[in-house]
């Protein structure tokens, strides 16, 4: 099972704020105030995908919409590096 990066730049207070329940809904964790983290069987990701791009295809909020979903492998994963302050928005623990 591969770990997710989800960012997003959505304008929209509501749709942002909708993106985020879903994404939370998956088990992702926030690890920044528009990005999200999280392992996902190949299944669930299609389902996640699907169901995002119906909240963005059905909002009809103005301003920028646009969600990314980057796969990291578990050694990409391990070889991250944090700069600066820890995460402070995150929800639960990751582990891997």
């Amino acid at each position: 099972m591969l770990m997710y990066l989800v960012i997003y730049d959505i304008s929209s207070n509501l749709l942002r704020n909708r993106v985020a329940e879903v994404l939370k809904d998956y088990g992702l964790t926030r690890v920044q105030l528009s990005g999200f983290l999280g392992q996902l069987p190949r299944h669930r990701l299609n389902s996640l995908l699907a169901e995002l791009e119906k909240l963005l295809e059905s909002s009809r909020a103005a301003g920028r919409k646009s969600i990314q979903v980057y796969p990291l492998c578990r050694s990409c994963f391990k070889a991250r590096v944090n700069l600066g302050d820890p995460p402070e928005v995150r929800e639960k623990p990751i582990t891997v």
